[in-house]
């Protein structure tokens, strides 16, 4: 929108009358629609109402589209402020303005002036009234703990020359992630990779036998309803919201096109184009193209047609039980704390036991985005998954394509030559498949945990000598190396960890001397660490208090010991602070909890979760009896035996009174 005046544009945004929207898709009647069968059989049948749809969509939601002026908060002026905006816009009117006049000048002055007073007294009043039952409490504190919108800089390429311009950058972050989403290790079995490819190939170029559950409407319009409207759309420039406004006949056709896929084996080259921005990962220098997570803007009907080929390999995946017991992620009623607590306890028992235990935690380089295709296929036959959906789940993975947006420059169209799609639904459960035969320790005693691509083997032994504790540690990682190296999986031996959790009760004293010695992953020394932050980012540390209580805020629990974030001390500052909202008529009348005794009912969800839990290796670290709460040593579980703090106890008390009076 241009300013009367030609000077500085007004901001605009558009605003889509939905409603309209709506109503259109409920009355479409296009010749390129109405002609599509529903009995579609050929690939070009699929592809060719694909584009139909997508057309039309994107140009009635178009129609139904206005520009308004960016601002959105005049509303909220007073009316003095108001007066002076509809003023100055009298001024400015083409009848009755005079170029450059003083009256111009005063009257935009004015407007600024009393505008910024107003922003600041608001502000200003909100910050006296600002409290966590305020409506605006939560939104305030993302925006100070949000950092502003930084431009990319100028990069430097690998050359070491710098992209400066817009198209510069762009295709300097495409050349990055088309190098991340590609085998960068050289080829280390060329006989296993070629037998893998080979065996691939005969068993896809044969027809299909197995036939796949077909769609329904009602499972289409339960995923539709399932949309986030928030998402951001793909290339074809189809909102989720526009997607909600399918009427029926939309969604039959949909239906239509998803079964001709599952009968083809196919998935339609539109919905395999992604849009590619950059987030900075935060700590990480500006100008180094690695710097920035790509984060992948996809179709929203190609969602859900990922979501449909999920929902098939679940139930047969994760239905029929075939997921490692080890692996957490990703899985149903199954948690990061989870995984966490299994650490935990193994580590705290060989506290009370005068057992050492040595973890070590691997760094698995780009896991998802370099996925071996044909190892992954492989895979799929062998969990006896459905050929048809495996030859469908190929076709998905096959000639998939990005274009890298920066500003508004698009950079040259891409390949993904390896990797499950970022930002698909579909990916984290192959990604499961795909290393769901990573080996179990032959070692007796030795532990693995995964969740996703975290990866970590723990070890522990009452021998005092560290080296013999090592011993079965090592034998299990040479076995990991080979499997990781078999199947094209990247590890960083340097950025990987080991940590021995050992009980000492001088805190000051180092765990780990000189002259123990270190575990190898492929021939590359693994460091041994004071810390390392494991799965929800949080650090777990060697010793015994920073152990305990830093896991244990993962899990929400609290300790007596040691001056950790969630110790006792700090847990009660923290009800001082809840005291006021809990006295009062609206917390006393809803029987809010104290933050102690929330956290205490929290643990104890989570550990009557974790004793019925279907998997046994959850079931048995919860499995004992916790020791008694004056014990030197306390265990995960000791939160459930303690005896309530003070203020529980006194407001406890209060109401077990009120309740006598009652």
């Amino acid at each position: 929108m241009e300013p009367p005046d030609g000077g500085r544009p007004i901001p605009i945004r558009k605003i889509t009358n939905w409603k309209r929207v709506s109503t259109a898709l409920e009355e479409i009647d296009t010749p390129n629609l109405n002609s599509i069968l529903n009995d579609i059989a050929s690939t070009h049948e699929i592809d060719f109402p694909i584009g139909a749809l997508t057309n039309d969509i994107r140009t009635m939601v178009e129609e139904s589209e206005r520009e308004v002026p960016a601002s959105s908060d005049r509303r909220k002026f007073p009316p003095d402020i108001l007066e002076l905006i509809r003023a100055k816009n009298a001024v400015f009117a083409p009848r009755e303005r005079i170029s450059h006049s003083r009256v111009q000048i005063q009257s935009t002055s004015e407007v600024k002036v009393r505008v910024r007073e107003f922003r600041n007294e608001s502000w200003s009043d909100l910050m006296e009234e600002i409290k966590p039952s305020h409506k605006a409490f939560w939104a305030v504190t993302k925006a100070l703990k949000t950092e502003g919108y930084t431009p990319i800089p100028p990069l430097k390429k690998p050359d070491n020359s710098v992209a400066i311009d817009d198209t510069e950058i762009a295709e300097c972050l495409a050349d990055s992630i088309e190098t991340q989403c590609s085998h960068a290790s050289p080829l280390h079995d060329i006989a296993h990779i070629s037998r893998i490819e080979e065996e691939v190939l005969q068993k896809t170029s044969l027809e299909p036998k197995d036939d796949l559950a077909p769609v329904s409407l009602s499972e289409v319009q339960t995923l539709v309803k399932s949309l986030n409207t928030r998402k951001a759309p793909g290339l074809d420039g189809i909102s989720n919201k526009a997607i909600k406004c399918f009427s029926i006949p939309l969604l039959s056709l949909l239906v239509a096109i998803f079964n001709a896929c599952l009968k083809n084996c196919y998935f339609p080259p539109a919905w395999k184009e992604a849009e590619v921005i950059g987030i900075h990962k935060p700590g990480k220098p500006r100008d180094l193209p690695a710097s920035y997570r790509p984060i992948s803007l996809l179709s929203g009907l190609d969602k859900i047609f990922e979501k449909i080929l999920k929902t098939r390999l679940s139930d047969h995946l994760l239905g029929k039980g075939l997921i490692i017991d080890e692996q957490f992620g990703f899985c149903p009623a199954h948690s990061c704390p989870q995984q966490v607590l299994r650490l935990v306890e193994y580590v705290s028992e060989g506290f009370e036991t005068e057992r050492s235990t040595v973890a070590v935690f691997f760094d698995v380089a780009k896991a998802f985005d370099r996925v071996w295709h044909a190892g992954l296929i492989y895979k799929l036959y062998s969990l006896q998954v459905l050929d048809r959906l495996i030859i469908t789940i190929q076709n998905y993975l096959a000639n998939r394509h990005f274009t890298f947006r920066h500003e508004r420059t698009h950079s040259t169209r891409r390949l993904i030559r390896a990797g499950v799609p970022q930002g698909s639904t579909l990916s984290p459960l192959l990604y499961s498949a795909y290393t769901n035969d990573i080996p179990r320790p032959s070692s007796s005693g030795v532990q693995l945990a995964l969740f996703a691509d975290d990866t970590a083997l723990f070890y522990g032994s009452r021998n005092r000598s560290t080296r013999f504790t090592l011993l079965p540690l090592q034998r299990a990682i040479d076995e990991l190396g080979q499997w990781f190296r078999k199947w094209r999986i990247e590890v960083n031996p340097d950025k990987s960890a080991a940590i021995q959790f050992k009980y000492g009760k001088i805190r000051s004293r180092l765990i780990v001397d000189k002259n123990t010695p270190n575990l190898k992953m492929l021939d590359a020394n693994i460091p041994w660490q004071r810390n390392y932050k494991y799965l929800e980012s949080r650090s777990i540390k060697i010793y015994t208090s920073e152990i305990i209580s830093s896991v244990l805020e993962i899990l929400h629990f609290s300790t007596k010991q040691g001056s950790g974030p969630c110790s006792v001390e700090k847990v009660n500052y923290l009800d001082v602070i809840n005291v006021p909202y809990t006295k009062c008529a609206l917390g006393w009348d809803l029987e809010l909890p104290t933050i102690s005794k929330y956290m205490r009912d929290a643990s104890k969800r989570f550990f009557d979760i974790a004793e019925s839990h279907p998997k046994v290796l959850l079931r048995a670290t919860v499995d004992y009896q916790p020791p008694h709460p004056t014990h030197l040593i306390r265990r995960p579980r000791n939160v459930l035996t303690g005896p309530p703090d003070s203020l529980t106890a006194a407001i406890e008390s209060l109401n077990d009174v009120n309740d006598t009076h009652d």
